[in-house]
């Protein structure tokens, strides 16, 4: 199942900076096939601080396994989409 991952925050709490955050955050996303995830894509708009992540996985769980130890660093929309050709 393919899933757009829209991750959104905003300045105060951006992570980009810190230098422990930042790390939890980039090595969070690195090992997401540790939880059966496949990336298809990832973007991102620093102006506006949000991150879109195209993603398949089996399960929804694996998602909020995956995401957990950086859920409190901004807001996460997890939304099942398809290819249409």
């Amino acid at each position: 199942m393919l899933f757009m991952v829209k991750v959104t925050h905003d300045y105060s709490t951006c992570q980009v900076h810190h230098p422990t955050k930042a790390d939890l955050y980039k090595n969070t996303l690195a090992n997401l096939g540790d939880h059966g995830i496949k990336v298809h894509g990832q973007y991102s708009n620093r102006l506006i601080h949000t991150n879109f992540i195209i993603c398949e996985t089996d399960s929804f769980e694996s998602l909020d396994a995956a995401f957990d130890p950086i859920l409190e660093m901004g807001h996460f929309e997890a939304t099942p989409v398809m290819k249409r050709d």
